[in-house]
């Protein structure tokens, strides 16, 4: 049985592939050593992730974030 945290894990990480895979463009301007950031306002998610030669390294996922 899977519990509410383990749910709530993986439609996040779905939401993050979605979001990343929606970014495609914008992340292959990025050169290696980049810092990258991504934000979905409609889902209210931010992304920092860090770029190497072949990967995108994932640094933080914030939920529940706010537009000002």
């Amino acid at each position: 049985m899977m519990d509410c945290y383990d749910a709530d894990k993986k439609v996040l990480e779905q939401k993050v592939t979605e979001m990343i895979n929606r970014s495609k463009d914008y992340i292959m301007q990025l050169e290696e050593g980049d810092v990258g950031k991504i934000t979905d306002i409609n889902e209210r998610i931010f992304i920092r992730f860090y770029v190497t030669e072949k990967n995108i390294i994932i640094d933080e996922v914030q939920e529940q974030v706010y537009m000002v």
